[in-house]
């Protein structure tokens, strides 16, 4: 009797969450028909990857920031140690340091293990002079772009994220780093700017204001920054190849993995991903990166996909929301559920999505914001307890992204409730 009524209710629920399925792929049936975007829908279930939704799973969308589950999966797959600030080499009277592409070098007081080592040394202090093997921006990224602070350039040395920060209050006024002050002109305009091509920086004249702009970077430029910071010469020499060197570390990498999911930043992650090249081929190369990736950990993927950056600042990248389900199923497999909570910001609660679906914190996932599109991808549990993986695209809809928001909320929730 025991084992009939187990049945019957076993019955129920696989009854019920039929239903439930069905009756959410009709509503995105009919947005289909009533509306000219597009949407791709795709949830399984976290424990056995079977696939409960997908609507229009196998199309290739634009992910805007949703490839950065891809480049988190890249980094745990590929980095196996800490990712150090600088390697160095001490022989003699001098001190040479080689950069790391280290993101977050001297940013929000991380590195006082660093700067405590290199102002104790007593040896001459040089920069190896060797670079990343790749463009300084990324294939696709909107080149009218370069002044805003989503977009630094990619170096081997980066210093304060590639970013000037000028901050006025009243006659009061402060610049980070403080080498191009000198560069700083205030002018009658009303946008803040800098010129293309140079470090040349434009301000308005009156009103207290904040902001953050890439500069050009060089690593003479960073020589020059680095030696202002200690207070003694920095020279810039070329490459010896044969030189041994030792790693600094100080920065755990899941603060860097946690920074690029929940604030979304692009340079982390465009950094990662030469860092990934280093890893796995010993160039700085993003293409590099991801050819190794796809063929050695990704390689069964459902759909391949046209992957070109790290961060998503690309529409050349092209994503279908099965293979990002693929990836987010592997990442639940592979990594603790503490590490993914690190990882992914809750619903209402945390990092990009702290201000979008209210009261649903049952909800953990990375956004993808572009102008016309909104992805959200990630995992969803139940009020029964089930963990639900999901990815839901949105792409080429005219005006803003809270309609969709809308809708997707709605989903969730009749998700969470019914499922």
């Amino acid at each position: 009797m025991k084992i009939v009524k187990y049945l019957t209710a076993l019955t129920l629920l696989v009854f019920v969450s039929c239903s439930v399925t069905r009756e959410l792929d009709k509503q995105l049936d009919s947005v289909d028909e009533g509306n000219s975007f597009f949407q791709g829908v795709v949830v399984a279930e976290a424990e056995s990857g079977k696939i409960i939704i997908n609507h229009n799973g196998k199309k290739y969308f634009t992910p805007a920031s949703n490839v950065k589950i891809f480049t988190l999966y890249a980094a745990l797959s590929s980095i196996k140690d800490t990712i150090p600030t600088f390697d160095y080499s001490i022989t003699n009277d001098s001190l040479v340091l080689r950069g790391t592409g280290h993101p977050l070098f001297l940013v929000d007081s991380l590195n006082e293990k660093a700067l405590s080592f290199l102002n104790s040394s007593e040896e001459r202090l040089y920069l190896s002079d060797i670079s990343i093997e790749d463009r300084i921006f990324g294939p696709g990224w909107s080149w009218e772009d370069y002044s805003y602070s989503y977009m630094p350039e990619r170096s081997i040395f980066p210093m304060y994220s590639n970013l000037l920060s000028v901050e006025r209050k009243g006659a009061e006024i402060k610049v980070v780093p403080e080498l191009l002050n000198e560069k700083l002109n205030f002018s009658g305009q009303q946008r803040i700017s800098r010129d293309s091509e140079s470090n040349d920086f434009y301000f308005p004249d009156h009103g207290d204001f904040k902001s953050l702009i890439p500069f050009k970077t060089s690593l003479q430029l960073s020589a020059d920054m680095l030696g202002e910071i200690l207070n003694k010469k920095v020279i810039l020499i070329p490459e010896d190849k044969g030189r041994e060197y030792n790693s600094l570390k100080e920065i755990p990498n899941d603060t860097l993995y946690s920074r690029m999911m929940y604030e979304s930043d692009n340079f982390i992650a465009e950094q990662l991903l030469l860092r990934i090249g280093y890893e796995t081929s010993l160039k700085y190369n993003s293409r590099a990166a991801i050819e190794y990736v796809l063929k050695n950990y990704l390689n069964e993927i459902p759909q391949q996909p046209r992957w070109v950056d790290g961060s998503g600042l690309s529409r050349y990248n092209l994503f279908s929301p099965e293979s990002i389900v693929y990836v987010l199923h592997k990442l639940y497999r592979e990594t603790s559920e503490d590490k993914l909570s690190l990882y992914f910001p809750e619903g209402g609660r945390s990092g990009t999505i702290k201000n979008d679906f209210p009261g649903q914190s049952y909800i953990r996932a990375k956004s993808g914001t572009l102008s016309n599109n909104y992805s959200l991808s990630g995992y969803l549990t139940t009020r029964k307890g089930k963990v639900l993986v999901f990815s839901f695209m949105n792409n080429h809809y005219k005006g803003s992204s809270a309609n969709r928001k809308k809708e997707m909320s709605a989903f969730f929730k009749h998700l969470y409730e019914k499922y």
